[in-house]
C-alpha cells in the first residue's frame, strides 16, 4: 500500500513529467531562423529529453518501491 508521502511525491512527479512533455512539444514545433538557433534548439531538446527520462525513471522507482511490503520485526 502506498503511503501519503509517496502518493504526493508520485503526483508531483507526474505533474512535472506532463509539463516537460508539453514544453518539449512546443519546442519541437518552434521554427529556427539560422544555424545558431538550430544548434541551441537541438541542445534544449536533448536537455529536456534527458530530464524527462530521469523523471520517468524516478517515477517508476517510486511505483516499484511503494509496492513492496515492509515487514516490521
Amino acid at each position: 500500500m502506498i503511503d501519503k508521502e509517496a502518493k504526493k511525491r508520485l503526483k508531483r512527479l507526474q505533474k512535472e513529467i506532463k509539463q516537460l512533455k508539453k514544453d518539449l512539444h512546443k519546442l519541437e514545433l518552434h521554427p529556427c531562423q539560422n544555424d545558431v538557433e538550430l544548434k541551441q534548439k537541438e541542445q534544449d531538446l536533448k536537455e529536456l529529453g534527458d530530464k524527462l527520462r530521469q523523471l520517468e525513471k524516478e517515477q517508476d522507482r517510486y511505483i516499484l518501491d511503494s509496492g513492496r511490503v515492509k515487514h516490521s520485526l
